[in-house]
Parts: C-alpha cells; sequence; structure tokens
C-alpha cells in the first residue's frame, strides 16, 4: 500500500511539474508574440528608423512615422498616391511630415471622421500623438 501511494504521490508531483513549465512557456510565447506591428491600408511603401533618428521625407510624399515594437524602430510610412489610408495598430507618439508638392494638406481623422489636425506643406516635423487617428488623408 505503501509502494502505491508513493507511486501516486510521484505522478501527481511531476503532473504538478509538467503542467507548471507547460503554462509558464506558453505564457513567455504569448509574450513574446502579442506585439504586433503597425500597417496601414491601402498598403503603402516603408522603411525602419533608428530610435532616435528624425523622420525625413522625399519630397512628394506625406510621412507618418510610428513605433514597431517588433522591431524595436520607427517604422516611416511614404504616402505618395492621394488616397484615405486607415491605420491598424499605431499606437503612442510619432512624426510627420508634409513634403508633398502643389501645397497638399494631410488630414487625420477619428473614429468617427471627425478632423482631429491638418498638416500644411512644411519642413517641421511635429509630434503626433496617434491613438486618437484612425485614419490619414495625404492630399
Amino acid at each position: 500500500m505503501r509502494i502505491k501511494r508513493s507511486l501516486l504521490a510521484a505522478i501527481g508531483t511531476m503532473t504538478l511539474v509538467l503542467g507548471v513549465c507547460a503554462s509558464g512557456s506558453a505564457q513567455a510565447a504569448t509574450s513574446a508574440t502579442s506585439a504586433v506591428p503597425p500597417t496601414i491600408s491601402p498598403a503603402a511603401p516603408s522603411q525602419l528608423v533608428p530610435s532616435g533618428d528624425h523622420v525625413t521625407c522625399d519630397t512628394g510624399n506625406f510621412c507618418a512615422g510610428v513605433w514597431d515594437p517588433t522591431v524595436n524602430q520607427w517604422r516611416v510610412f511614404f504616402l505618395y498616391q492621394c488616397n484615405r489610408y486607415y491605420l491598424s495598430n499605431w499606437h503612442g507618439t510619432g512624426e510627420v511630415m508634409n513634403s508633398q508638392t502643389d501645397e497638399a494638406q494631410a488630414t487625420l481623422y477619428g473614429q468617427n471622421g471627425n478632423v482631429i489636425q491638418t498638416f500644411p506643406v512644411s519642413t517641421d516635423a511635429p509630434d503626433v500623438d496617434w491613438e486618437p487617428v484612425w485614419s490619414i488623408r495625404n492630399c
């Protein structure tokens, strides 16, 4: 009888240890994969910029920089084609620069289509809070 209890106790302990290890691994995997990159639709070209650098923007573009937690760098989107672009996973503060031609003004919109902010053509790169922004019209 004593052997059966010891065997059952050993099996129970192993089950508990394996359960804790498995849940710890699952939690670590979930934490590592919980970061998602910012995206834009329709798709637009982008490039990564190291932390500490500022947005640079070629003539003809409205450029929007947002932190990409999957690579720990800034991702700068180059909006050249006149369109309304919809944002996903844009969090925190970033920078914009309007280097478009013909005095094209860019506009940021909220969830209900309300205008949040507009940007005339300029060499400035002001900070933007991306949390309330749902879309950008670059022209």
